[in-house]
């Protein structure tokens, strides 16, 4: 997947936020992170990918 240039401080900056997020929250409970795909979604949350 090709981004274009202002695309990627966007994600940098939000990699940061959910960062700090789960630093203040239970991580048994919730977890914030970004996905590049379904398959990459599915990892996290435990399911398989279809």
């Amino acid at each position: 997947m090709e981004l274009r240039a202002i695309e990627t401080p966007k994600i940098e900056c939000a990699r940061k936020f959910f960062e700090e997020i789960n630093q203040r929250i239970e991580r048994d409970k919730v977890k914030y992170d970004i996905v590049n795909d379904f398959g990459k979604l599915m990892e996290i949350v435990g399911g398989k990918e279809r």
